[in-house]
Order: structure tokens, then sequence, then C-alpha cells
């Protein structure tokens, strides 16, 4: 009988300690999740893309068709999440030419031109990238992070369009949860159809800060077309409030 009580007594306490046990491990969980935020996760990626909130930067395309490749060369300059200036500087007969993004609107500048032409962020640039991919250094300006969910060492968010004029209306996020880096981007139309699928290929020192310093942007829609972006020369810069304006920008 005794025998018997010290028994019940022992798996009592070992009930008690795993039950313990499996409250810690849900705290613990449910801290982890909640430190994992999908905008929390979200604007970790944006810091490694665009690190300051004025600056400059350089910026070259060469895009693959086949056994053709063309290289263009643009300086942006930034300010916020939201408003950029794309400067054409190579070659030399695309020079003079200009893009300004104000949040979901933009225009082009020719030299020729009396006056600027508005423009759809999601037209071609060059190759596989858009406007939009070269003007935008934020996935936070233009996308809410709707949901998060574990892939094996990563992240994978669901990025859902604040409004119907961004260029893509979902994206899917693949990020490191060891570093915050993003790996892989899938781009989807607003028929629900994926368009494009972007690589961030290479990682750096610019400016003394860590960032994204290569992109490679495949075409899904034409296989074997892809677009290499490297980045460069990031600078913190005082961009006045001027240059992002549509009646006041000096070319």
């Amino acid at each position: 009988m005794l025998r018997s009580s010290k028994f019940e007594i022992r798996r009592s306490i070992r009930k008690d300690n795993m039950k313990r046990i499996v409250f810690a491990l849900a705290l613990i969980t449910a801290t982890l999740l909640h430190a994992d935020e999908p905008n929390a996760i979200l604007a970790r990626v944006d810091r490694l893309r665009n690190p300051l909130d004025s600056f400059a930067i350089d910026v070259e395309l060469t895009a693959f068709t086949g056994a053709k490749s063309e290289t263009q060369k643009f300086r942006v300059y930034g300010r916020g999440s939201d408003r950029s200036v794309v400067e054409f500087t190579w070659p030399q007969s695309e020079k003079g030419k200009y893009l300004l993004m104000l949040r979901d609107a933009m225009w082009f500048y020719l030299p020729t031109a009396s006056r600027p032409i508005r423009i759809s962020p999601m037209q071609r640039l060059m190759g596989q990238a858009s406007n939009g991919d070269v003007a935008r250094t934020s996935f936070s300006a233009d996308y809410n992070a709707a949901s998060v969910e574990s892939d094996g060492g990563n992240w994978r968010l669901e990025l859902a369009a604040k409004d119907l004029s961004v260029a893509y209306a979902r994206v899917q996020l693949w990020v490191d949860k060891a570093t915050s880096e993003p790996r892989r981007a899938d781009f989807y139309v607003a028929s629900g159809k994926l368009i494009k699928r972007a690589w961030y290929r290479e990682y750096g020192e610019l400016d003394g800060r860590r960032v994204v310093t290569a992109i490679e942007i495949e075409d899904l829609l034409r296989t074997g077309n892809r677009t290499l972006m490297h980045y460069s020369a990031l600078a913190s810069r005082d961009n006045p409030e001027r240059m992002f304006t549509k009646d006041g920008f000096a070319r």
C-alpha cells in the first residue's frame, strides 16, 4: 500500500513537471511568433534594401536574352520609402532622361519634351526590370505583410498590395530566419498569374551597412530571359524636397 502511494506521488509529480514543460514551450513559441510578426519581418528586410532615409545609389542593369546582353546604368536618389528620382547615366544616348516616383505615381522626363509623361511603375524599364523595380527600394511602401509561414530555414511572407496602382497585386517573399535577408520573391499580377521571380544573389557592405548588392530577375513568361541588377556606391545624401515634386523637379 505504501509503495503504491509513493508510485502515485511520483507519477503525479512527473505529470506536473510535464505540464510545466509543455506550458513553457508554448509560451516560448508564442513569444517567438509574436517577435516575428509579418510586418516586423518585412521591416527588417527593407533595412537590407534601403538602410538610409535620404540617399543615392548606383544601379546597373544587364538584360540577357538568349546569347545577347544589354547594359544600362542609373543613379537613384531616394528620400523616405516612397519618393525617388532615377537618373539615366549610361549609355551616353540615354543621358538627360529621368524618372520621378512619388508614392504610387510616376513620370518620365525627356530632355526633348516640354512636359513630363505619366507612366506606369509596372512598365518595363529594361529587360525584366520594371520602372518600379529600380525606383522603389522598399516593400513596405507598397505592401502589407498579410501572413507568415515557416518554410525550412526561411519565413515565407504573403504580401498584399495596399492599392490597385501597385505594380504587382501580390508577392510571396522568402526571408532567411537567422539573418532576415530576402532570398526569393515571386510576383503576381491582379489576375493571379505568376509573371516573374527575383533571386537575391549577393550581399555586401555599402556605406558601412550590410545591404543587397545583386538581384537576378527571371521572366517566367519568356523562358531564359533574365536581368541582373547590381547596386554600388550607396551613400547618405541630403536630397532636397524640391527634387521630389512634379512641378519643381530640377534636372
